[in-house]
Protein backbone atom coordinates (compact mmCIF):
# COMPACT_ATOMS: atom_id res chain seq x y z
CA UNK A 1 0.00 0.00 0.00
CA UNK A 2 2.75 2.57 1.44
CA UNK A 3 4.74 1.69 -2.07
CA UNK A 4 1.66 2.04 -4.27
CA UNK A 5 0.49 4.98 -2.47
CA UNK A 6 4.22 6.81 -3.30
CA UNK A 7 4.59 5.78 -6.70
CA UNK A 8 1.40 7.72 -7.69
CA UNK A 9 2.91 10.41 -5.81
CA UNK A 10 6.20 10.53 -7.29
CA UNK A 11 4.31 9.90 -10.94
CA UNK A 12 2.26 12.59 -10.41
CA UNK A 13 5.30 15.20 -9.43
CA UNK A 14 6.73 14.40 -12.57
CA UNK A 15 9.16 11.76 -11.45
CA UNK A 16 10.22 8.20 -13.87
CA UNK A 17 9.28 5.66 -11.60
CA UNK A 18 9.84 2.05 -11.25
CA UNK A 19 7.81 -0.45 -8.99
CA UNK A 20 9.24 -3.16 -7.91
CA UNK A 21 7.40 -6.23 -6.22
CA UNK A 22 8.59 -9.91 -4.93
CA UNK A 23 4.96 -10.70 -5.24
CA UNK A 24 2.19 -9.53 -7.69
CA UNK A 25 1.77 -6.42 -7.31
CA UNK A 26 -1.03 -5.27 -4.90
CA UNK A 27 -2.09 -9.07 -4.18
CA UNK A 28 0.24 -10.70 -2.29
CA UNK A 29 0.95 -8.38 0.69
CA UNK A 30 -0.11 -7.50 4.25
CA UNK A 31 -2.23 -4.44 2.90
CA UNK A 32 -3.89 -7.18 0.46
CA UNK A 33 -5.04 -9.54 3.06
CA UNK A 34 -6.60 -6.94 5.61
CA UNK A 35 -10.00 -5.99 6.05
CA UNK A 36 -9.32 -2.72 4.26
CA UNK A 37 -10.01 -0.47 7.33
CA UNK A 38 -7.57 3.00 7.39
CA UNK A 39 -8.51 6.39 9.84
CA UNK A 40 -9.57 9.75 8.15
CA UNK A 41 -9.42 12.39 11.03
CA UNK A 42 -11.73 15.70 10.74
CA UNK A 43 -14.61 14.24 8.51
CA UNK A 44 -16.57 11.67 10.77
CA UNK A 45 -17.59 14.13 13.18
CA UNK A 46 -17.86 17.87 13.82
CA UNK A 47 -15.67 17.53 16.90
CA UNK A 48 -12.67 15.51 15.21
CA UNK A 49 -9.54 16.69 14.05
CA UNK A 50 -5.88 15.89 13.08
CA UNK A 51 -4.99 17.17 16.58
CA UNK A 52 -7.17 14.74 18.34
CA UNK A 53 -6.44 12.16 16.14
CA UNK A 54 -2.44 12.76 16.98
CA UNK A 55 -3.52 12.65 20.92
CA UNK A 56 -5.11 9.16 20.43
CA UNK A 57 -1.83 7.66 18.60
CA UNK A 58 0.40 9.07 21.25
CA UNK A 59 -1.97 7.81 23.98
CA UNK A 60 -2.03 3.98 22.68
CA UNK A 61 1.31 4.51 21.77
CA UNK A 62 1.74 4.55 25.58
CA UNK A 63 3.93 8.14 24.54
CA UNK A 64 6.88 6.52 22.96
CA UNK A 65 5.44 7.93 19.22
CA UNK A 66 7.73 10.41 17.44
CA UNK A 67 5.12 13.29 17.44
CA UNK A 68 7.17 15.16 14.71
CA UNK A 69 6.49 12.07 12.72
CA UNK A 70 2.89 11.27 13.80
CA UNK A 71 2.08 15.09 13.17
CA UNK A 72 2.90 14.61 9.61
CA UNK A 73 0.89 11.56 9.05
CA UNK A 74 -2.00 13.35 10.74
CA UNK A 75 -1.67 16.80 8.82
CA UNK A 76 -1.72 14.56 5.34
CA UNK A 77 -4.55 12.59 5.77
CA UNK A 78 -7.71 15.15 5.11
CA UNK A 79 -7.75 14.59 1.34
CA UNK A 80 -6.95 10.81 1.11
CA UNK A 81 -10.61 10.04 1.13
CA UNK A 82 -11.30 11.90 -2.14
CA UNK A 83 -7.80 10.72 -3.45
CA UNK A 84 -8.99 7.17 -3.12
CA UNK A 85 -12.55 8.04 -4.29
CA UNK A 86 -11.00 9.40 -7.58
CA UNK A 87 -8.70 6.44 -8.39
CA UNK A 88 -11.63 3.81 -8.26
CA UNK A 89 -11.88 2.59 -4.84
CA UNK A 90 -15.13 1.95 -3.69
CA UNK A 91 -15.91 2.72 0.10
CA UNK A 92 -18.51 1.90 2.59
CA UNK A 93 -21.78 4.46 2.49
CA UNK A 94 -24.24 5.50 4.59
CA UNK A 95 -27.82 5.37 3.86
CA UNK A 96 -28.17 8.84 3.09
CA UNK A 97 -25.12 8.56 0.66
CA UNK A 98 -22.44 9.79 2.77
CA UNK A 99 -19.63 8.01 3.99
CA UNK A 100 -19.93 5.76 6.96
CA UNK A 101 -17.61 6.23 10.01
CA UNK A 102 -17.14 3.67 12.02
CA UNK A 103 -15.59 4.20 15.86
CA UNK A 104 -12.52 2.04 16.56
CA UNK A 105 -11.02 1.01 20.16
CA UNK A 106 -8.43 3.93 20.97
CA UNK A 107 -10.22 6.39 18.51
CA UNK A 108 -12.34 8.92 20.23
CA UNK A 109 -14.59 9.67 17.33
CA UNK A 110 -15.82 7.69 14.30
CA UNK A 111 -13.35 8.26 11.79
CA UNK A 112 -12.52 4.35 10.18
CA UNK A 113 -13.56 4.16 6.71
CA UNK A 114 -13.44 0.81 4.70
CA UNK A 115 -13.88 -0.53 1.68
CA UNK A 116 -16.98 -2.04 0.15
CA UNK A 117 -15.29 -5.43 -0.72
CA UNK A 118 -14.03 -5.81 2.90
CA UNK A 119 -10.71 -6.32 2.24
CA UNK A 120 -7.15 -4.53 1.25
CA UNK A 121 -7.25 -5.44 -2.49
CA UNK A 122 -10.00 -3.32 -2.37
CA UNK A 123 -7.78 -0.25 -2.00
CA UNK A 124 -4.38 -2.00 -3.80
CA UNK A 125 -6.51 -3.05 -7.28
CA UNK A 126 -7.62 0.57 -8.40
CA UNK A 127 -4.34 2.26 -6.91
CA UNK A 128 -2.58 -0.29 -9.46
CA UNK A 129 -4.80 0.32 -12.00
CA UNK A 130 -4.40 4.21 -11.63
CA UNK A 131 -0.28 3.66 -11.49
CA UNK A 132 -0.24 1.35 -14.62
CA UNK A 133 -2.43 4.35 -16.39
CA UNK A 134 -0.05 7.23 -15.64
CA UNK A 135 2.93 5.63 -16.41
CA UNK A 136 4.28 4.01 -13.36
CA UNK A 137 6.83 1.08 -14.63
CA UNK A 138 6.53 -1.74 -12.54
CA UNK A 139 8.63 -5.34 -12.12
CA UNK A 140 7.08 -8.04 -10.19
CA UNK A 141 9.15 -11.66 -9.10
CA UNK A 142 12.29 -9.37 -8.17
CA UNK A 143 13.08 -9.43 -4.30
CA UNK A 144 15.17 -6.42 -3.29
CA UNK A 145 17.70 -7.39 -0.67
CA UNK A 146 20.91 -4.79 -0.43
CA UNK A 147 21.10 -1.28 -0.90
CA UNK A 148 24.35 0.26 -3.45
CA UNK A 149 25.51 3.08 -2.08
CA UNK A 150 28.32 5.72 -2.86
CA UNK A 151 29.74 9.00 -1.27
CA UNK A 152 26.80 10.86 -2.03
CA UNK A 153 24.00 8.73 -0.71
CA UNK A 154 22.15 5.49 -1.72
CA UNK A 155 22.73 5.14 -6.03
CA UNK A 156 20.36 1.85 -6.42
CA UNK A 157 18.99 -1.39 -5.33
CA UNK A 158 20.13 -5.18 -5.78
CA UNK A 159 17.19 -7.59 -6.28
CA UNK A 160 17.23 -10.94 -7.38
CA UNK A 161 14.82 -12.75 -9.53
CA UNK A 162 12.63 -16.44 -8.52
CA UNK A 163 15.74 -18.01 -10.27
CA UNK A 164 18.19 -17.15 -7.73
CA UNK A 165 19.93 -14.66 -10.70
CA UNK A 166 21.21 -11.03 -9.54
CA UNK A 167 19.41 -7.70 -10.40
CA UNK A 168 20.77 -4.29 -10.05
CA UNK A 169 18.48 -1.82 -10.85
CA UNK A 170 20.14 1.87 -10.70
CA UNK A 171 18.14 5.13 -9.31
CA UNK A 172 18.50 8.39 -8.16
CA UNK A 173 15.66 7.79 -5.16
CA UNK A 174 14.80 4.98 -3.59
CA UNK A 175 11.53 4.52 -1.09
CA UNK A 176 11.69 1.28 0.62
CA UNK A 177 8.03 0.22 1.33
CA UNK A 178 9.00 -3.86 2.20
CA UNK A 179 6.79 -4.38 5.25
CA UNK A 180 7.54 -5.43 8.52
CA UNK A 181 8.95 -8.90 10.13
CA UNK A 182 5.45 -11.08 11.93
CA UNK A 183 6.45 -13.71 9.77
CA UNK A 184 9.26 -13.93 12.35
CA UNK A 185 7.06 -16.01 14.14
CA UNK A 186 5.53 -19.37 13.54
CA UNK A 187 2.22 -18.00 14.58
CA UNK A 188 1.39 -14.98 12.60
CA UNK A 189 -1.16 -13.99 9.94
CA UNK A 190 1.44 -11.84 7.79
CA UNK A 191 2.56 -12.63 4.01
CA UNK A 192 5.53 -15.16 3.20
CA UNK A 193 7.71 -12.36 2.48
CA UNK A 194 7.34 -10.52 5.76
CA UNK A 195 10.52 -11.03 7.57
CA UNK A 196 12.23 -7.90 7.88
CA UNK A 197 14.39 -7.83 4.74
CA UNK A 198 13.57 -4.25 4.67
CA UNK A 199 15.09 -3.43 7.98
CA UNK A 200 18.43 -5.96 7.40
CA UNK A 201 19.52 -3.77 4.44
CA UNK A 202 19.44 -0.79 6.78
CA UNK A 203 21.29 -2.49 9.09
CA UNK A 204 23.40 -3.35 6.54
CA UNK A 205 24.14 -0.29 5.09
CA UNK A 206 24.65 1.48 8.72
CA UNK A 207 21.37 2.62 9.51
CA UNK A 208 19.70 2.19 13.29
CA UNK A 209 16.48 0.63 13.43
CA UNK A 210 14.36 2.09 16.42
CA UNK A 211 11.28 0.31 18.51
CA UNK A 212 12.35 -3.23 17.42
CA UNK A 213 10.85 -4.60 21.07
CA UNK A 214 7.59 -3.65 20.18
CA UNK A 215 5.91 -6.69 18.15
CA UNK A 216 2.14 -6.31 17.77
CA UNK A 217 -0.36 -9.31 18.28
CA UNK A 218 -3.67 -9.64 17.63
CA UNK A 219 -5.77 -10.32 20.09
CA UNK A 220 -8.25 -12.66 18.37
CA UNK A 221 -7.20 -15.04 15.52
CA UNK A 222 -9.48 -17.79 13.93
CA UNK A 223 -7.85 -21.44 16.00
CA UNK A 224 -10.36 -24.38 15.36
CA UNK A 225 -9.45 -28.10 13.49
CA UNK A 226 -11.06 -27.43 9.70
CA UNK A 227 -11.40 -23.65 10.02
CA UNK A 228 -9.00 -21.16 7.95
CA UNK A 229 -6.86 -19.46 9.90
CA UNK A 230 -8.34 -15.64 9.79
CA UNK A 231 -8.86 -13.02 12.27
CA UNK A 232 -11.97 -12.63 14.05
CA UNK A 233 -12.13 -8.35 14.25
CA UNK A 234 -12.84 -7.67 18.38
CA UNK A 235 -13.35 -4.41 17.09
CA UNK A 236 -16.07 -5.46 15.74
CA UNK A 237 -17.45 -8.54 17.28
CA UNK A 238 -16.24 -8.00 21.22
CA UNK A 239 -15.95 -4.00 21.34
CA UNK A 240 -19.15 -3.03 19.35
CA UNK A 241 -21.42 -5.88 18.59
CA UNK A 242 -21.16 -7.41 22.73
CA UNK A 243 -19.51 -10.74 22.18
CA UNK A 244 -18.11 -12.20 25.38
CA UNK A 245 -14.55 -13.50 25.97
CA UNK A 246 -14.33 -16.64 28.33
CA UNK A 247 -11.68 -18.85 29.28
CA UNK A 248 -12.23 -22.38 30.05
CA UNK A 249 -14.24 -21.81 33.04
CA UNK A 250 -16.58 -19.63 31.47
CA UNK A 251 -15.04 -16.51 33.20
CA UNK A 252 -15.24 -12.87 31.46
CA UNK A 253 -11.56 -12.07 30.63
CA UNK A 254 -12.35 -8.60 30.00
CA UNK A 255 -13.81 -8.35 34.01
CA UNK A 256 -10.58 -10.43 34.86
CA UNK A 257 -8.54 -7.49 33.67
CA UNK A 258 -10.70 -4.37 34.37
CA UNK A 259 -10.94 -4.16 30.42
CA UNK A 260 -14.57 -2.58 30.34
CA UNK A 261 -13.90 0.61 28.70
CA UNK A 262 -13.85 -0.31 24.60
CA UNK A 263 -11.96 3.00 24.00
CA UNK A 264 -9.17 1.74 25.51
CA UNK A 265 -9.97 -1.82 24.64
CA UNK A 266 -6.47 -1.79 22.35
CA UNK A 267 -5.07 -4.35 20.96
CA UNK A 268 -1.76 -4.86 23.36
CA UNK A 269 -3.89 -4.97 26.38
CA UNK A 270 -6.38 -7.46 24.91
CA UNK A 271 -3.99 -9.78 23.58
CA UNK A 272 -1.83 -10.08 26.96
CA UNK A 273 -4.70 -11.27 29.04
CA UNK A 274 -5.28 -13.64 26.90
CA UNK A 275 -2.09 -14.76 26.35
CA UNK A 276 -1.89 -14.75 30.02
CA UNK A 277 -5.31 -16.89 30.54
CA UNK A 278 -3.59 -19.40 28.01
CA UNK A 279 -0.45 -19.71 30.13
CA UNK A 280 -2.05 -20.48 33.15
CA UNK A 281 -3.74 -23.05 31.60
CA UNK A 282 -7.27 -22.02 31.45
CA UNK A 283 -7.66 -21.82 27.26
CA UNK A 284 -9.22 -24.19 25.16
CA UNK A 285 -9.14 -26.34 21.97
CA UNK A 286 -6.87 -29.48 21.27
CA UNK A 287 -3.44 -27.36 22.12
CA UNK A 288 -5.17 -25.10 24.95
CA UNK A 289 -3.70 -22.58 22.96
CA UNK A 290 -7.26 -19.94 22.55
CA UNK A 291 -10.12 -18.64 24.62
CA UNK A 292 -13.33 -18.91 23.56
CA UNK A 293 -15.60 -15.93 21.81
CA UNK A 294 -19.32 -16.37 23.17
CA UNK A 295 -21.33 -15.16 20.23
CA UNK A 296 -24.74 -15.62 21.85
CA UNK A 297 -24.11 -11.67 23.88
CA UNK A 298 -23.96 -9.94 20.62
CA UNK A 299 -26.78 -7.57 20.64
CA UNK A 300 -28.03 -7.25 17.15
CA UNK A 301 -26.97 -11.15 15.81
CA UNK A 302 -29.17 -10.55 12.37
CA UNK A 303 -26.42 -7.69 11.63
CA UNK A 304 -23.44 -8.94 12.65
CA UNK A 305 -23.00 -12.66 12.38
CA UNK A 306 -23.34 -12.21 8.08
CA UNK A 307 -19.89 -10.68 9.01
CA UNK A 308 -18.18 -13.34 9.95
CA UNK A 309 -15.71 -15.49 7.34
CA UNK A 310 -17.19 -17.07 5.11
CA UNK A 311 -16.53 -20.79 6.24
CA UNK A 312 -18.14 -20.28 9.81
CA UNK A 313 -21.55 -20.96 9.91
CA UNK A 314 -23.82 -17.57 10.93
CA UNK A 315 -25.43 -19.76 13.29
CA UNK A 316 -22.56 -20.85 15.24
CA UNK A 317 -22.41 -19.32 19.15
CA UNK A 318 -18.65 -19.33 20.13
CA UNK A 319 -15.63 -19.32 18.38
CA UNK A 320 -11.75 -20.13 19.57
CA UNK A 321 -9.14 -17.39 19.44
CA UNK A 322 -5.95 -16.38 20.82
CA UNK A 323 -3.29 -13.77 19.84
CA UNK A 324 -0.98 -13.69 16.38
CA UNK A 325 2.15 -11.88 15.38
CA UNK A 326 0.70 -9.21 13.03
CA UNK A 327 2.18 -5.68 12.97
CA UNK A 328 6.09 -4.88 14.09
CA UNK A 329 5.95 -1.39 15.46
CA UNK A 330 9.63 -1.03 15.07
CA UNK A 331 11.86 -0.06 11.70
CA UNK A 332 14.42 1.79 10.16
CA UNK A 333 15.13 5.31 12.38
CA UNK A 334 13.22 7.67 10.04
CA UNK A 335 13.16 11.79 10.15
CA UNK A 336 9.13 13.25 9.59
CA UNK A 337 9.14 12.94 5.88
CA UNK A 338 9.93 9.55 5.74
CA UNK A 339 14.01 10.53 5.08
CA UNK A 340 16.37 8.05 6.64
CA UNK A 341 19.98 9.21 7.59
CA UNK A 342 21.44 8.12 3.89
CA UNK A 343 20.50 10.30 1.22
CA UNK A 344 18.40 9.97 -1.35
CA UNK A 345 16.66 6.95 0.55
CA UNK A 346 12.70 6.96 2.31
CA UNK A 347 11.42 4.54 4.77
CA UNK A 348 8.05 4.04 4.68
CA UNK A 349 4.75 1.82 6.07
CA UNK A 350 5.50 -1.01 8.31
CA UNK A 351 9.89 -1.17 7.71
CA UNK A 352 9.70 2.29 9.45
CA UNK A 353 9.45 3.27 12.92
CA UNK A 354 8.66 5.93 15.32
CA UNK A 355 5.06 6.52 14.28
CA UNK A 356 3.11 3.74 16.20
CA UNK A 357 5.27 3.82 19.29
CA UNK A 358 4.51 1.21 22.01
CA UNK A 359 1.60 -0.12 20.30
CA UNK A 360 -0.67 0.62 16.94
CA UNK A 361 -4.07 1.61 17.19
CA UNK A 362 -6.48 -0.44 15.15
CA UNK A 363 -7.25 1.17 11.37
CA UNK A 364 -3.80 3.41 11.66
CA UNK A 365 -1.52 0.92 9.43
CA UNK A 366 -3.08 1.63 6.21
CA UNK A 367 -3.79 5.28 7.69
CA UNK A 368 0.01 5.63 7.37
CA UNK A 369 1.06 4.24 4.66
CA UNK A 370 -1.41 6.87 2.63
CA UNK A 371 -0.36 9.31 4.50
CA UNK A 372 3.69 9.15 4.17
CA UNK A 373 3.15 7.45 1.08
CA UNK A 374 2.01 10.75 -0.28
CA UNK A 375 4.27 12.75 1.19
CA UNK A 376 7.43 10.56 0.71
CA UNK A 377 6.61 9.81 -3.12
CA UNK A 378 6.47 13.63 -3.45
CA UNK A 379 9.62 14.37 -2.00
CA UNK A 380 11.75 12.21 -3.12
CA UNK A 381 10.42 13.20 -6.52
CA UNK A 382 12.28 16.48 -6.33
CA UNK A 383 14.99 15.06 -4.50
CA UNK A 384 15.50 12.99 -7.59
CA UNK A 385 14.64 15.63 -10.32
CA UNK A 386 17.03 18.02 -7.90
CA UNK A 387 20.07 15.56 -8.34
CA UNK A 388 19.88 14.36 -11.53
CA UNK A 389 20.74 10.94 -13.01
CA UNK A 390 22.99 8.84 -10.33
CA UNK A 391 25.43 6.20 -11.70
CA UNK A 392 26.93 3.96 -9.75
CA UNK A 393 31.09 5.24 -9.21
CA UNK A 394 32.76 1.72 -9.51
CA UNK A 395 30.55 -1.26 -11.24
CA UNK A 396 28.25 -2.77 -8.55
CA UNK A 397 29.24 -6.26 -6.85
CA UNK A 398 26.28 -8.61 -6.05
CA UNK A 399 25.55 -9.38 -2.49
CA UNK A 400 25.94 -12.98 -2.74
CA UNK A 401 27.07 -15.42 -5.70
CA UNK A 402 24.28 -17.05 -7.70
CA UNK A 403 26.35 -19.98 -8.85
CA UNK A 404 26.39 -21.64 -5.37
CA UNK A 405 23.63 -24.52 -5.65
CA UNK A 406 21.14 -23.55 -2.94
CA UNK A 407 20.57 -25.16 0.20
CA UNK A 408 17.79 -26.14 1.92
CA UNK A 409 17.81 -23.96 4.72
CA UNK A 410 14.07 -24.58 5.79
CA UNK A 411 15.07 -26.35 8.75
CA UNK A 412 16.67 -23.29 10.06
CA UNK A 413 14.36 -20.68 9.57
CA UNK A 414 11.57 -23.36 10.99
CA UNK A 415 13.94 -23.22 14.03
CA UNK A 416 14.03 -19.35 14.15
CA UNK A 417 10.31 -18.84 13.80
CA UNK A 418 9.09 -21.48 16.59
CA UNK A 419 12.16 -19.79 18.86
CA UNK A 420 10.55 -16.64 18.32
CA UNK A 421 6.95 -17.51 19.23
CA UNK A 422 8.73 -19.22 22.51
CA UNK A 423 10.75 -17.02 23.68
CA UNK A 424 10.45 -13.62 22.31
CA UNK A 425 6.70 -13.61 21.89
CA UNK A 426 3.70 -12.30 24.16
CA UNK A 427 4.94 -12.95 27.30
CA UNK A 428 8.63 -12.27 27.79
CA UNK A 429 11.69 -12.44 30.69
CA UNK A 430 15.51 -11.94 30.92
CA UNK A 431 15.62 -16.08 30.70
CA UNK A 432 13.48 -16.61 27.92
CA UNK A 433 14.90 -13.77 26.15
CA UNK A 434 18.63 -14.65 26.33
CA UNK A 435 17.78 -18.32 25.19
CA UNK A 436 16.31 -16.74 21.96
CA UNK A 437 19.78 -15.07 21.71
CA UNK A 438 21.71 -18.03 22.56
CA UNK A 439 19.84 -19.80 19.51
CA UNK A 440 20.04 -17.19 17.02
CA UNK A 441 23.92 -17.43 17.49
CA UNK A 442 23.64 -21.54 17.29
CA UNK A 443 21.21 -21.14 13.72
CA UNK A 444 23.69 -18.07 12.65
CA UNK A 445 26.41 -20.99 12.66
CA UNK A 446 24.79 -23.31 10.52
CA UNK A 447 25.48 -20.61 7.82
CA UNK A 448 29.10 -19.82 7.59
CA UNK A 449 31.07 -19.99 5.05
CA UNK A 450 28.94 -19.73 1.80
CA UNK A 451 28.10 -17.06 0.24
CA UNK A 452 24.94 -17.62 -0.90
CA UNK A 453 21.64 -16.11 -1.32
CA UNK A 454 19.97 -18.26 1.00
CA UNK A 455 22.62 -17.86 3.20
CA UNK A 456 22.18 -14.00 2.94
CA UNK A 457 18.65 -13.98 3.24
CA UNK A 458 18.15 -15.81 6.23
CA UNK A 459 21.35 -14.20 7.85
CA UNK A 460 19.15 -11.00 7.20
CA UNK A 461 16.37 -12.74 9.04
CA UNK A 462 18.70 -13.73 11.78
CA UNK A 463 19.77 -9.97 12.35
CA UNK A 464 16.21 -8.82 12.88
CA UNK A 465 15.11 -11.44 14.83
CA UNK A 466 18.22 -10.49 17.41
CA UNK A 467 17.37 -6.53 16.97
CA UNK A 468 14.14 -7.64 18.39
CA UNK A 469 15.24 -9.73 21.32
CA UNK A 470 18.22 -7.52 22.16
CA UNK A 471 15.67 -4.46 22.17
CA UNK A 472 13.15 -6.41 24.14
CA UNK A 473 15.76 -7.44 26.93
CA UNK A 474 17.61 -3.71 27.27
CA UNK A 475 13.76 -2.38 27.79
CA UNK A 476 13.23 -3.82 31.35
CA UNK A 477 9.47 -2.69 32.26
CA UNK A 478 5.69 -3.92 30.40
CA UNK A 479 4.76 -1.22 28.09
CA UNK A 480 2.38 -1.30 25.05
CA UNK A 481 2.99 -4.70 23.50
CA UNK A 482 6.24 -5.51 25.11
CA UNK A 483 5.49 -7.19 28.01
CA UNK A 484 7.84 -8.31 30.64
CA UNK A 485 7.18 -11.24 33.18
CA UNK A 486 9.97 -10.15 35.40
CA UNK A 487 8.92 -6.50 34.80
CA UNK A 488 5.29 -6.28 34.57
CA UNK A 489 4.69 -2.79 35.31
CA UNK A 490 5.35 0.32 33.05
CA UNK A 491 8.17 2.40 34.78
CA UNK A 492 9.37 6.18 34.13
CA UNK A 493 13.02 5.24 33.42
CA UNK A 494 12.12 3.93 29.96
CA UNK A 495 10.01 6.95 28.71
CA UNK A 496 12.34 6.77 25.47
CA UNK A 497 13.12 4.61 22.31
CA UNK A 498 16.16 2.17 21.77
CA UNK A 499 18.03 2.32 18.60
CA UNK A 500 20.04 -1.09 17.32
CA UNK A 501 22.48 -0.84 15.01
CA UNK A 502 25.24 -2.56 13.50
CA UNK A 503 29.02 -1.73 14.33
CA UNK A 504 32.15 -3.13 12.99
CA UNK A 505 29.58 -4.56 10.17
CA UNK A 506 28.53 -7.20 12.37
CA UNK A 507 27.76 -7.03 15.68
CA UNK A 508 24.57 -5.30 16.81
CA UNK A 509 24.31 -3.07 19.91
CA UNK A 510 21.41 -0.75 21.30
CA UNK A 511 21.40 2.69 22.72
CA UNK A 512 18.61 4.41 25.00
CA UNK A 513 17.45 7.74 23.61
CA UNK A 514 15.60 9.57 26.70
CA UNK A 515 11.96 10.59 25.11
CA UNK A 516 12.32 13.07 22.29
CA UNK A 517 11.56 13.87 18.43
CA UNK A 518 14.00 11.39 16.40
CA UNK A 519 14.89 14.01 14.27
CA UNK A 520 18.29 13.61 13.51
CA UNK A 521 19.12 10.33 14.40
Amino acid sequence: MAGIRAALEARLAGATVLLVSEAAIGKANNTAISKGFFAIPGRGNHGDDAGQHLIDIITGGCNLNDPELVTVMVNNLKNEADFLLESGVTLTLRSDGGLRYSKFPGHTFPRVLNTTSGSGVGLLAPLAARAAALGVWMEQGITIISLQKDTDGVCGVWGHTRQGEPVFMQSSAVILATGGAGRLYLHTNNVPGAVGLGQAMALNAGLALVDMEFVQFYPTYLRMPGKPRVIILYEVFVANAGATLRNCLGEDIRNIYNLHDTQTLTRDKLSVAIASEISAGRGVGPDGDAVIMDLSTIKDPAKYHKLLPGAVSPHTSELHVGPVAHFTMGGIAVQPGGETQMPGLWAIGEVAGGIHGANRVGANALAECLALGRVAGNAAALYAQRTGRRTPGTDPVPPFKPDIPKADLSAVEEALRKTMIAQAGMLRDAESLQACLNTIDALEEKLAGQKSLGNLKLGMMLDVARAISLSALAREESRGSHYRLDFPDMCDNYLGNFLIQKFDGKKLKTTFLPRRSLTGV
